[in-house]
Parts: C-alpha cells; sequence; structure tokens
C-alpha cells in the first residue's frame, strides 16, 4: 500500500514522541521525589527544562526519518538506516526505565554511551543519503551529550565517596504549591520559584494571625494562589464543622483575611482513605511503607488530602476521583494544582487554589 507523503510524516514523528512517552511513564513519577532528592552538579538545569526540549527533539528525529523514508523503502539503504533509527529509538527510552526508573545512574551511564554511539551511526548512514538531513539530528546528539555528562555527575556524586555529602531524600514545599529539593555540593534546597505578590508570606501570615485564630489555634502551610491574588493557610480552629476544612484566607487587594470554611456538606465516607493510601503505594512501591495519606474533603466521587511520604518530610496536597466506581489519583502533589482538574466535576471548594 502506497502511504502519502503526509502520513509519513505524522506516522514519522509519532514513531519518535512515543519513545519519549514510553520513557515519561518512569520519568514523572521519580522526578518529584527521587530525582528531587538525589545531589546533581551545577550546571543541571531545572526539572521542566527536560520535556520541552525532548518534545523539539523527537519531533526534528521524526522530520529527519521522514525525509529519508522519502527517499523510498524500496532501497536497502534507506531500510538499513531507518533500521539503525528505530534501534536508537529502543535505546533512548530504554536509558529512562534505567536512570528514572531503576534509579541507578552507573548503568544508566553506560546504557547512554550505546546510545551516542548508536546515533552517530544514525548520523553516519543518513549522511550517505542525504547530507542536508543530518542538521536536524545535530542537536539530539549534542543534547545527549550533555546529557551523559549530567548523569556521569550524578552517578559520581552518588557513590558516597570519603568525605562526600550524601543528600537526603526530602522536598521542601514552595509558597506555589510546588516543591523543590536538594541540590549543589552542600545538599542546600534549590530556590523556590518567584512569587509576584505584594507582600511575602511572612507579612501575609502576620495578617492571618491577626484576623483568623485565637488562643490555641494555629495556622500551617502558606500557598500563594496567582489567580485570586490571595495567600491561603490551613485552619486549625478549635470550632469545627462537619465536613469542613476551614483556611485562613489573605487577599493581597485589600491585606484582610477570613475564614473560608471549605465545606463539602457531607461527612467523609469510610474506607476512602485505604482504598487512596493503596493507590499511592502501588504508585510510589518505594515509599509503601511510609506513606501516609489524611482526607480533609470528600463527597461521593471526589476527595481532597494530604499525603506524606516519609515521616518528618514535608507533605502535598493530593486530589482523587472515582473513575467508573473507582478511586483514582488525578493529581498527586507534583507542582501546583491546575484549574483544568475541574474537568473531572470536583467541587469548586476543592479548586479554591488552583492556579491556570
Amino acid at each position: 500500500m502506497k502511504i502519502n507523503n503526509t502520513f509519513k510524516l505524522i506516522i514519522a514523528i509519532v514513531v519518535s514522541e512515543l519513545a519519549g512517552i514510553i520513557g515519561s511513564i518512569f520519568t514523572t513519577p521519580s522526578i518529584p521525589i527521587w530525582y528531587a532528592g538525589i545531589a546533581k552538579p551545577a550546571l543541571n538545569p531545572p526539572a521542566w527544562v527536560f520535556g520541552p526540549v525532548w518534545t523539539t527533539l523527537f519531533a526534528l528525529m521524526g522530520i529527519a526519518a521522514f525525509l529519508i523514508w522519502k527517499k523510498g523503502l524500496d532501497r536497502r539503504d534507506v531500510k538499513i538506516a531507518l533500521g539503525i533509527f528505530i534501534g536508537q529509538l529502543v535505546l533512548n527510552a530504554l536509558w529512562s526505565i534505567v536512570f528514572f526508573g531503576l534509579h541507578n545512574p552507573c548503568w544508566a551511564f553506560v546504557e547512554i554511551i550505546f546510545l551516542w554511539l548508536a546515533i552517530l551511526a544514525t548520523i553516519i548512514v543518513f549522511a550517505k543519503i542525504s547530507k542536508p538531513v543530518v542538521w536536524l539530528l545535530v542537536p539530539y546528539i549534542l543534547w545527549v551529550s550533555f546529557a551523559g555528562y549530567l548523569n556521569y555527575s550524578i552517578w559520581q556524586l552518588s557513590t558516597n565517596k570519603p568525605g562526600q555529602i550524601a543528600c537526603t531524600e526530602e522536598a521542601k514545599l514552595c509558597p506555589d504549591g510546588s516543591a523543590v529539593g536538594r541540590i549543589g555540593p552542600n545538599c542546600e534546597f534549590a530556590l523556590c520559584p518567584r512569587i509576584n505578590s505584594l507582600f511575602s508570606e511572612t507579612e501575609a501570615r502576620v495578617i492571618a494571625e491577626k484576623s483568623c485564630i485565637k488562643g490555641g489555634e494555629t495556622l500551617v502551610g502558606g500557598v500563594y494562589n496567582e489567580n485570586s491574588k490571595t495567600w491561603w493557610y490551613d485552619a486549625n480552629l478549635n470550632s469545627t464543622r462537619e465536613g469542613c476544612n476551614p483556611a485562613c484566607v489573605v487577599s493581597e487587594e485589600t491585606k484582610t483575611a477570613e475564614i473560608n470554611w471549605r465545606c463539602t456538606g457531607l461527612i467523609v465516607p469510610k474506607g476512602s482513605v485505604e482504598a487512596i493510601q493503596k493507590l499511592f503505594t502501588e504508585k510510589y512501591p518505594k515509599y509503601a511503607k511510609t506513606i501516609t495519606v489524611s482526607v480533609n474533603q470528600e463527597t461521593q466521587d471526589y476527595a481532597r488530602g494530604s499525603v506524606t511520604f516519609e515521616a518528618g518530610a514535608p507533605g502535598g496536597i493530593f486530589l482523587a476521583a472515582k473513575i467508573d466506581g473507582k478511586w483514582q489519583i488525578v493529581f498527586d502533589g507534583n507542582g501546583a494544582i491546575s484549574c483544568n482538574l475541574s474537568k473531572y466535576g470536583f467541587p469548586n471548594e476543592m479548586l479554591v487554589d488552583c492556579a491556570e
């Protein structure tokens, strides 16, 4: 069957991006926990950089493969070239499995050497068919070379040589709801994203304490909502309302604070905590014995609460929903809560601190 060039281009790009999608299955769960806590070299870029870079590189790979494919699969050199190309895609996905899935920088470095050689072989065989196509793969091999340096550096930093500091796998919750890990030679926390607020978290807390709490009551956290220009603090109050999770909300515009009870109007059904905790242990088996889950707000089909992966470590907010009658985690505490989660039907009270 003859395939026109438009479909060939789409197929080539989709196949290339598929390698990235497979790798992301192992990468995404590891970034906020394992990767955030390991020691990294000074040139290590922020975690958010990798997604856009790899998406672009896979697209360029797909275009390059398409241009070679256009030369005709009846040619033996084209078949060999595309075979080598597919081989390096497999090695690319395998590296993510070894590094992020198995948490093994040593074997990942060995694997990335073979990946680099496979990319070089792809460039050589592509060049014999079309030299201009090679330029589409130059950014790829340069980035993998840089990734090899990062991989090697992380491996060396994790070998616990005499006098070397090993960073603990913990994260610090930032005011915008995201989390950062320890980096650098002294395992100091990375800087939190900058908050565009008229006053600091400390200033907002002073306003909250004056307006929202009385003797014996406390405030927890301090998360900034960019959309509503408000600071949110979980409030441990002497008075309670069934089915409510009170928060003290500080307005940036008025510089005043008030209690938002965040009531669902329903009593938390029994058994949901156990079901949601089981989902977390299945998703993060490494922390199966230390994960703690608590549900603060819940309706029949939706739940919001906090999850802590290790005792004494900062926790994060999670959102879960019943889909086809079974609980599923739709937000596991990595980053800020997206307002797009409203598509699942979450009550507004559970998304008051979401970000666009």
